[in-house]
């Protein structure tokens, strides 16, 4: 049998980053694993089965639904491969995963803790760092993040598909034409504590800075492979903002063709309301930002730190600067009434952003996956919910609102732009 394969699901419909750094890290220390994209190429059951070890990124929901799915066919199928799962969704759900379905979980970066368990796995190493293995005679210690900064290892890009497989149907509607689209971040994490947020579940408000050298390399990779516009896929590409401003002009000094995006919460917009011109003038097009819902008691229930007004004062700012606000939303949660729904329409209105809305940020619903902060919250406790695998169904108080959401989701639906950022 061969040795060791990554296998990528889903990251977001991009080239798949949380997959090429897991593949590079394990090249560069002279595993010489494989890769499949099954996003693109689809699943090849047989061809899994000829491998020792099978590597799944799970840095999102939709790629840990998959991920089991997957995991369960190779079973059934008879493959006895041993399964490594990792991302962010594989931290958050470590040590069920590891009881139920992989035979390792790394538990949140990744690089470091992927060479050391296959260093273990081939008698080169003592001991495995942030590994959870259903073993439990693997001998594993922790490591901090801090110690593992600096570490992002730059992706390989010439082993994936090539990037016109990854069209992003909404930027295109939303820079007016079809461009050649990559994707990269310079940070992982965030320092915000949204309460819904995967992200602060998974790294609590820390950050991780990726090489600038690496990052800019990076970017002369994408450019060579087509790519025409870049989206930075950061959780918040202010992590670090004088270093964002500094690499975003490196970048477009380089490369002064080519449009970005990136995501960022409101506050850093009006932070920045004196910059934002300098943002265009550099390349930048689109700025998506949660806007959530626009009730101050919503906004205060998930810790965004602005008000409704904040919201209007930053959509204005973001239209007269040129640049498209790409807003999302999560129009279907508990804080919410009936009448509230109107609230929408009207605020749409104002803000001049009725164009603009990916049709299926009307049909967005609270997400409560497990590990998720909101599961202390107090209004949350007091619903009736629903325990599921990796999450919990919620109920209204109101049911004409949960009726109302499951009308909304009866409806074809033809937007794509499902996510706040690329890290849910």
């Amino acid at each position: 049998m061969k040795e060791s394969i990554i296998v990528s699901l889903y990251e977001g419909g991009y080239q798949p980053l949380n997959a090429l750094t897991g593949l590079a890290a394990l090249r560069n220390n002279g595993y010489e694993t494989d890769f499949w994209d099954a996003y693109v190429l689809g699943i090849d059951m047989d061809r899994f089965r000829q491998y020792d070890t099978i590597i799944l990124p799970v840095p999102l929901f939709d790629s840990l639904n998959a991920a089991i799915a997957l995991c369960r066919d190779l079973r059934e199928n008879g493959c006895t491969s041993r399964i490594v799962m990792y991302g962010q969704y594989a931290t958050l759900n470590a040590q069920y995963l590891a009881d139920s379905y992989a035979d390792h979980v790394i538990s949140g970066e990744w690089e470091m803790p992927l060479v050391s368990l296959f260093d273990f796995l081939s008698k080169k190493g003592k001991a495995v760092i942030n590994v959870i293995s259903r073993d439990k005679t693997i001998p594993s210690k922790t490591v901090p993040l801090a110690m593992m900064r600096g570490r992002i290892a730059r992706p390989r890009r010439d082993l994936a598909p090539a990037l016109t497989k990854y069209p992003q149907p909404h930027l295109t509607r939303l820079l007016g034409e079809e461009k050649i689209v990559g994707g990269l971040e310079l940070t992982r994490g965030c320092h915000h504590k949204c309460t819904y947020c995967s992200v602060y579940s998974a790294y609590d408000g820390k950050i991780t800075l990726g090489d600038a050298e690496s990052i800019l390399e990076d970017v002369d990779t994408l450019v060579a492979q087509g790519m025409e516009h870049l989206t930075f896929i950061d959780a918040e590409f202010f992590n670090a903002t004088r270093r964002s401003f500094e690499i975003l002009h490196l970048i477009h000094r380089k490369h002064p063709s080519l449009t970005y995006d990136f995501t960022t919460r409101v506050d850093h917009i009006l932070d920045n309301r004196d910059r934002l011109r300098e943002l265009h003038d550099a390349g930048v097009r689109i700025i998506t930002s949660a806007l959530e819902f626009p009730k101050n008691e919503v906004l205060r229930q998930v810790r965004k730190e602005v008000t409704v007004d904040d919201l209007k004062k930053a959509a204005r700012l973001v239209h007269d600067s040129g640049i498209v606000l790409n807003p999302t939303f999560i129009m279907y949660n508990p804080w919410i009434d009936l009448d509230d729904l109107d609230l929408m329409n009207e605020f749409l209105t104002e803000t001049d952003l009725n164009e603009v809305v990916d049709p299926i940020q009307y049909m967005t619903r609270l997400h409560l996956y497990k590990g998720s902060p909101l599961l202390k919250n107090e209004t949350i406790k007091s619903l009736r919910l629903t325990e599921h695998e990796f999450f919990y169904d919620w109920e209204h108080p109101d049911s004409r609102v949960d009726e109302h959401f499951r009308l909304a989701a009866a409806q074809e639906q033809e937007g794509t732009f499902k996510r706040c950022c690329l890290k849910c």
